[in-house]
């Protein structure tokens, strides 16, 4: 028996549509999580009534980010275009997504967050990329940031309070300790369910589609990069494998 660790469901008028992710403790993004999650989008973009989009993560978390065991070799081809085909979903959805961020929100938790149109996140939340320190990259946050926030936060991959991620851009609004749920959901009642959903999508589309294509090209560049060119290497696969015998990886830089 499959199980379930993404849920989709519909306001009654159906202008709201809540996808959560629910694979505790710490809703780790790996292949199943994503193919459920893709097929969760792909319905809601197909709701003519649909008027926003919430992502959400069950529990204490967001999300830990991507499985680390899916990266080695075998498994990261899949893994990679798995969470790609989410990524590109969310970059392409017709009308406007809203995601909230509580706990840890990490590497690929965080690339979803990035993928969203609006991000409202509890001050106390942590958000971060922290794959370099594995002697990998995430290639969905490289297309999705740029410039110095970029430089900052993937080559560094430290981690950062949600005010620090505000200032930068990555998060739009934070919301008091605890008071997430009802922050996502004030946002979501004043600005988006009383609009029009036709003119909705409209918008989320003049908005989007300019920079789509160039962010879908930057995707597919730094995805080619890390499958082709990092992964063969000994550092591509060395951190993964220090983190998983919790040892500090022996970098050959090479």
């Amino acid at each position: 028996m499959t199980s379930t660790w993404v849920h989709h469901k519909a306001s009654s008028d159906g202008a709201v549509h809540t996808i959560t992710l629910d694979n505790p403790p710490g809703n780790v993004v790996d292949i199943a999580l994503c193919g459920q999650l893709l097929e969760a989008i792909e319905s809601a973009a197909e709701a003519d009534d649909g008027k926003v989009l919430v992502l959400r993560g069950a529990g204490r978390h967001f999300s830990f980010g991507a499985s680390v065991e899916e990266h080695l070799p075998e498994k990261a081809p899949e893994m990679i275009a798995a969470l790609g085909a989410v990524i590109r979903a969310l970059i392409a959805f017709p009308y406007p997504t809203v995601v909230g961020v509580q706990g840890s929100c990490l590497g690929g938790g965080l690339e979803l967050v990035l993928a969203c149109g609006i991000a409202i996140a509890d001050e106390g939340a942590t958000l971060g990329c922290p794959e370099i320190q594995l002697g990998v990259l995430p290639p969905a946050a490289t297309a999705l940031l740029s410039g110095r926030v970029a430089e900052d936060v993937l080559l560094t991959g430290r981690s950062l309070t949600a005010g620090e991620a505000k200032q930068m851009g990555i998060v739009n609004a934070l919301a008091p300790n605890g008071d997430l749920d009802a922050a996502v959901e004030s946002f979501v009642t004043t600005h988006f369910v009383p609009r029009s959903a036709l003119s909705l999508r409209m918008a989320t589309r003049a908005i989007r589609e300019p920079r789509r294509a160039e962010i879908e090209q930057r995707l597919t560049d730094a995805e080619r990069l890390y499958l082709e060119e990092l992964l063969p290497t000994h550092d591509g696969v060395e951190g993964i494998m220090a983190f998983m015998a919790k040892r500090s990886p022996e970098w050959k830089n090479a």
